[in-house]
């Protein structure tokens, strides 16, 4: 069965005046029962939006006025990294800490709480090169507890030294993406050389190494090389990694079993990298893990979402397709055109339809900036606080909301088209 075009999206929210750039949902807020979704756009300006009501509950502006890269909720704290290199923490909508970043590669960060109230950890690209990760500590509002745990991690020069890839795989490119499993506190990073590394953060001694902590390394992937990693998503659930290039295909990854593998203090079991804390179990690569190829209509997928039935992806082009996850089988493909001009080919023009000959320029799509999906089946919403206060229109409302599957695109033209699925 072909795929079903949706050129007109269920609404529209409409704010940005500027290419929207980031957008992330959140279902558990201090604005209430109802999931909010935040937007960011290029020109700096941050919107906090109730996804039920469909509109504006907060704005934030960047100092700066420029592109808004990546959006983090994290304890009712919103966290920004922006093209202008800078990290910023909003804590009911003021900024109560601020550090540089390298950005001059795109790429995003992963940021999640550590073992104390208000400290975090950051994993983002190197200050001075973009192939490299350093891996931060600090708390916020505190500019001086920052440490850097690890000071430009390559993963590179710990692939080559214990040849893992031969010698002939190139370079490892710049750092594209960082993704993380919070359940079981996997990081994972893509570059441009089309390799994803899974690892974790141990905050224990081993063997004989000095720190007190080490990188972990539990996956290499190198399907895509040489094209470069453009999105990564998660089924935390299952186990699940999902990648995308340039190329019409996908990589599954299944690295449930990643995590199976005992430690030891035994240096011989390991691949070691001693001036940089890097481990990696012999045996675990030796495995290798569970791995499928996943062809698609498209290439150049830019963003990828799952939801528990549903794969959905958008590309460069400015094309959106949800493709069943059980049968691989396309069903929906969403698209927002840019204004189609109809031109006559008389110079003179003629007001006589029926001597013109009038044809429809090539349907121009509007690019996409960022792509999020709300999936009923891992939401965190409760009803029930609107039931015990009465507002019943209220409850009836975000329970028709949290039934259904919703894909928010942000395109160039400012709009958010949110599309039921």
């Amino acid at each position: 069965m072909d795929a079903i075009d949706k050129h007109s999206p269920t609404y529209i929210l409409r704010s940005h005046t500027h290419r929207v750039t980031s957008l992330v949902l959140n279902g558990s807020n201090k604005y209430g029962p109802e999931p909010i979704l935040l937007s960011g756009d290029e020109n700096g300006a941050i919107i906090i939006w109730n996804v039920v009501t469909r509109r504006p509950l907060d704005r934030i502006q960047l100092p700066s006025d420029v592109q808004v890269i990546d959006i983090h909720v994290l304890d009712d704290r919103i966290i920004v990294l922006s093209k202008d290199h800078s990290l910023r923490i909003y804590t009911d909508l003021k900024e109560t800490f601020e550090m540089k970043v390298n950005t001059l590669n795109f790429a995003n960060i992963a940021i999640f709480s550590s073992s104390q109230a208000e400290e975090y950890t950051m994993v983002c690209c190197n200050t001075s090169n973009s192939e490299n990760i350093d891996i931060y500590n600090f708390f916020n509002g505190k500019m001086n507890s920052l440490i850097r745990l690890f000071n430009s991690v390559s993963f590179m020069h710990f692939i080559e030294m214990n040849s893992l890839l031969g010698k002939d795989f190139g370079k490892m490119g710049i750092l594209m993406k960082i993704i993380r499993d919070d359940t079981r506190n996997i990081l994972f990073c893509g570059f441009e050389g089309g390799f994803v590394i899974g690892f974790k953060i141990v905050n224990t001694k081993f063997a004989t190494l000095e720190n007190n902590s080490y990188i972990k390394v539990i996956l290499l992937s190198k399907f895509h090389y040489p094209n470069p990693i453009l999105d990564i998503t998660l089924d935390i659930e299952n186990g699940i990694l999902i990648s995308s290039s340039t190329e019409k295909q996908l990589e599954e990854i299944d690295y449930t079993h990643c995590n199976l593998f005992q430690d030891t203090q035994n240096m011989d079991d390991y691949f070691v990298d001693p001036n940089q804390n890097i481990v990696m179990n012999k045996e675990l690569w030796r495995e290798s893990y569970l791995s499928q190829i996943m062809k698609t209509n498209y290439g150049k997928i830019s963003h990828l979402c799952l939801s528990k039935d549903l794969f959905v992806f958008s590309t460069w082009s400015g094309k959106t397709a949800v493709m069943d996850r059980s049968t691989n089988a396309e069903k929906y493909v969403f698209w927002t055109s840019r204004s189609r001009v109809v031109v006559s080919e008389s110079s003179q023009g003629n007001i006589d339809p029926s001597r013109s000959k009038l044809t429809n320029k090539d349907v121009k799509f509007e690019k996409i900036g960022a792509m999020t999906i709300f999936d009923p089946f891992g939401a965190n919403v409760c009803i029930v606080p609107l039931q015990k206060n009465g507002i019943y229109t209220k409850a009836r409302r975000l329970e028709q909301y949290i039934h259904q599957t919703w894909c928010y695109v942000g395109y160039g033209n400012g709009n958010i088209a949110v599309y039921k699925i």
